[in-house]
């Protein structure tokens, strides 16, 4: 981007030096013949001045979700990953796909480490090793397909990650029963 504005400022640059000799040589009437070089010689270099700016536009606009973006169905899934690399699913967005019976005090209770309220406002979030167990004791169709995607997309990396950082942490607690 630097480039093409200095590319522009030099340009412009010339081409006023130029109108400038003209005007002080012949006066204003032929001065309005160097106009078109005005069109000439900056079209080029403002046309990449935008298109840099609009480059730059599009990485401070998706920085914060470069290389986290999860779809499911082209239905966005929020995931927050902690230091520990542990993935967190949001809970309104499983449930916008497959729609739970279980209430997120029922699942708070049942996976007491694996549901967290994460953000502001604080959402239910449940953990992706907790939110698989879950799903597969969903006999749903639904719940099948999202139980594939869940542990394709976002537990299988996230446990490849750990294993290639060495981060080593305990496997999630069985559900508890009444």
């Amino acid at each position: 981007m630097i480039a093409a504005l200095a590319s522009v400022a030099v340009r412009l640059a010339g081409c006023t030096l130029l109108s400038w000799l003209v005007w002080r040589s012949f006066g204003a009437a032929p001065m309005v013949i160097t106009l078109p070089l005005f069109g000439i010689a900056l079209a080029r270099p403002l046309l990449d001045l935008a298109s840099a700016l609009r480059h730059q536009m599009n990485r401070a606009h998706w920085r914060d979700v470069q290389g986290r973006h999860y779809a499911y169905r082209d239905r966005p899934v929020r995931v927050v990953e902690d230091i520990e690399r542990r993935r967190w699913v949001r809970l309104a967005d499983v449930r916008a796909i497959v729609g739970f019976t279980a209430s997120d005090g029922a699942l708070a209770v049942a996976y007491p480490e694996g549901v967290l309220r994460i953000g502001r406002p604080a959402e239910p979030h449940m953990r992706d090793e907790d939110l698989l167990t879950h799903l597969e004791k969903e006999r749903f169709p639904e719940a099948v397909r999202l139980r594939i995607w869940v542990e394709r997309e976002i537990v299988f990396p996230a446990r490849r990650e750990r294993e290639r950082l060495g981060i080593r942490t305990p496997p999630p607690a069985p559900p508890q029963s009444d």
